[in-house]
This record gives structure tokens, C-alpha cells and sequence, in this order.
């Protein structure tokens, strides 16, 4: 069976929405080897194994800074409890200026 490319399918290939950059990483020989297998057991590229991997990690930093912005508002509720209408950065600036 044979394929032709025609100016179709080359269109169809660079006509997509995204840009796409090529890049070189460089993979201890062990380490690429099990990169190597686990996409094959996924029965996906090691290129898309990778890419999975970086976006995971992307994705546990967002969830870490919406934990962390929810811890913030909490800290902030209770601050605003005790200092009951006084302003926090004032008092700061007082307290700089004592010194």
C-alpha cells in the first residue's frame, strides 16, 4: 500500500492551532530505556509520555497556589476578627517606626 502526500495533507498538517517547537532532552540511558517501556505498555509515543508528565506538574503547581490562596483568605477572615476594623498595615508601620 502506497501514500501520496498532496498539498492537502501537508496543509492539514501545518494548519493547526497550535505552534509546535522541537526540542532536545537529553535522558540518562537507564532512565530512557524505562521511559521507552512505560510508553509502550500506554501504547503512546515517549514524546507524548513527556509532554503528560511536564502538564501534570503544571497543573499540581495551579492547585497548589488555589490551596494556597485558600489558606490566605482564611488566615485573612481571622485577622480581620481580632483586629476588628484596624488597619494591619498601619499597625505595622507604627510598629516599624517604635523601633
Amino acid at each position: 500500500m502506497s501514500f501520496e502526500i498532496d498539498n492537502t495533507i501537508v496543509l492539514l498538517y501545518y494548519d493547526t492551532n497550535m505552534n509546535w517547537i522541537t526540542t532536545n532532552i537529553r535522558f540518562p540511558e537507564e532512565e530512557y530505556l524505562e521511559l521507552k517501556m512505560e510508553a509502550l505498555r500506554h501504547r503512546k509515543s515517549v514524546a507524548q509520555l513527556i509532554r503528560e508528565r511536564v502538564f501534570e506538574k503544571k497543573v499540581s503547581k495551579e492547585k497548589n497556589t488555589e490551596k494556597l490562596m485558600r489558606e490566605l483568605d482564611k488566615v485573612a477572615s481571622e485577622n480581620a476578627k481580632v483586629l476588628k476594623g484596624k488597619s494591619l498595615s498601619k499597625l505595622l508601620i507604627e510598629m516599624r517606626y517604635e523601633q
